[in-house]
């Protein structure tokens, strides 16, 4: 993890967490960077919790588009509810879709509260606004080598995506 637990270290940007009603906690903050693939893009992301690691895994691929520094005012809401068969595959789907939201609708989230989130399945309220563009448009959320690690730490993954 980096040593400023409360900073990304490819923006240094604050984000916190916040679920099911909960006023959001400096206690639940995650961490991504991004790293060389080769000819991808790829993704290392984590945090101490559930919550912290899917936010991580999407303030990280929004960067990887182009879109990490945005901020959101918060005029469109969208509801996401996603089920799977394991982790990886939940992460995979929840970037997915995320990633169709800022392509089709040029959507980018700044608020994410989610309301179910288990290693199954995600419920979330997603808050943001349409952004003008996107940098780079991904093609897919790959499997390669997706391994979601559980350590004392926390959650930690390392995510490819299909440019």
């Amino acid at each position: 993890m980096p040593s400023d637990p409360a900073k990304t270290p490819s923006t240094g940007q604050n984000f916190v967490s916040s679920r099911q009603g909960l006023a959001p906690s400096l206690t639940t903050v995650g961490f991504y960077e991004e790293i060389e693939h080769t000819a991808d893009l790829a993704l290392k992301c984590g945090g101490p919790d559930l919550d912290s690691f899917f936010r991580s895994a999407a303030m990280g691929m929004y960067h990887l588009i182009g879109i990490g520094k945005t901020r959101p005012d918060g005029t469109l809401t969208q509801t996401v509810a996603l089920e799977a068969m394991d982790m990886e595959s939940l992460l995979v789907d929840w970037l997915g879709e995320l990633a169709y939201l800022a392509e089709s609708q040029n959507l980018v989230i700044g608020t994410i509260q989610f309301q179910t989130l288990s290693d199954t399945r995600i419920e979330a309220v997603l808050t943001g606004s349409r952004v003008s563009r996107i940098e780079k448009v991904i093609k897919a959320v790959t499997y390669h080598n997706l391994t979601i690690q559980k350590t004392h730490e926390g959650y930690a993954a390392t995510v490819v995506f299909d440019v």
